[in-house]
């Protein structure tokens, strides 16, 4: 399955897919992504640690074929490498590198947050603002799903080395506190004070695209905001919901009536609901049956645009998850 018309010699994954739907998704998708490196408070061999150790765990073939040359320079090595992927000892990396990949195996593996005393470790190594980071990095790398879910996970062309623009450090203030969040994750009031204005500016942007209405309304968004929090394990009374599901979700959305989806009568609203439980629990299974419906109805830029709200949907969840959420 290949959503896009694409010939050996053309540009392979979310970037080519985001282009082909929305050039401001596109430029949105590109302001997150210079943001993590550039804006960063981390070495650049730690954020490629961990965006080719989610590439690895997610199964993203092009991600883990590239090479960004500012983490070479950095340190990162092909030894390095070779052991992303696993829960393997790190004895052979940095402690940053080692904090970062332990914090993403949380994100990716267990969405929740690490006990304490592996909490106040792994903020010593990174600092309060190094930790939530890592975090919009993991969310940012799963550019990598919409590849693996609308067929688009190749490889490549030539080099595999790429430089990096915009890789620099940000100012690190001395706090290694365990940082907290200001609001829901899917609220466009919810700050992320803890991290520099140029990495939450996007996340707000690309909240306010998620809530607009231009492919799915905000009564079915809510919904897939609800069904997301479920499927992560969170009852209606968990604490932890508030960080999940924003007000506005919480006034559109009924739990009872989200967990019923296949027996809504709405086709189109069935179909939504069918994709995104497929994208969150496992991408590689999405298949022509699941996007038809969609592709009928939105065309192939609509049902690109409301997978990579689906990828945002979840991704920012478990963000909130192992920053709120203890064992």
């Amino acid at each position: 399955m290949s959503i896009i018309p694409a010939t050996s010699n053309d540009p392979i994954g979310a970037a080519a897919l985001l282009s082909h739907a929305d050039p401001a998704e596109l430029e949105r998708f590109v302001t997150l992504e210079d943001a993590v490196w550039g804006q960063t408070t981390l070495a650049p061999a730690i954020i490629e640690s961990v965006r080719l150790h989610c590439a690895k765990i997610r199964g993203c073939e092009f991600c883990a074929a590239v090479r960004y040359k500012p983490a070479i320079d950095d340190g990162l090595s092909e030894d390095q490498v070779a052991r992303l992927g696993t829960e393997q000892a790190r004895d052979g990396f940095s402690a940053g590198q080692a904090a970062a990949l332990t914090l993403a195996d949380h994100f990716l593996r267990d969405p929740r947050k690490p006990d304490p005393a592996r909490a106040a470790e792994i903020a010593s190594a990174l600092g309060t603002s190094g930790v939530v980071e890592v975090l919009i990095a993991c969310g940012a790398f799963a550019s990598a799903d919409l590849r693996i879910a609308l067929g688009e996970n190749r490889e490549p062309n030539g080099d595999h080395v790429f430089d990096r623009a915009g890789v620099g450090h940000g100012h690190r203030s001395q706090s290694t506190d365990w940082p907290t969040l200001d609001g829901p994750v899917l609220d466009t009031g919810t700050t992320f004070d803890d991290v520099a204005p140029a990495l939450a500016r996007p996340l707000v942007a690309r909240t306010e695209v998620l809530w607009s209405g231009k492919d799915v309304e905000p009564k079915l968004i809510a919904a897939c905001v609800v069904r997301s929090a479920q499927l992560l394990g969170v009852g209606d009374d968990d604490a932890v919901l508030r960080y999940l599901v924003p007000p506005r979700a919480a006034e559109l959305a009924d739990p009872a009536d989200a967990r019923d989806w296949p027996r809504w009568s709405d086709p189109f609203e069935r179909a939504v609901l069918s994709l995104a439980e497929q994208i969150w629990m496992d991408p590689a299974g999405v298949d022509d049956d699941m996007v038809a419906p969609l592709e009928r109805a939105l065309g192939a830029d609509g049902l690109i645009r409301v997978a990579w709200n689906l990828i945002f949907i979840g991704q920012l969840h478990r963000l909130a998850l192992v920053l709120h959420r203890d064992r």
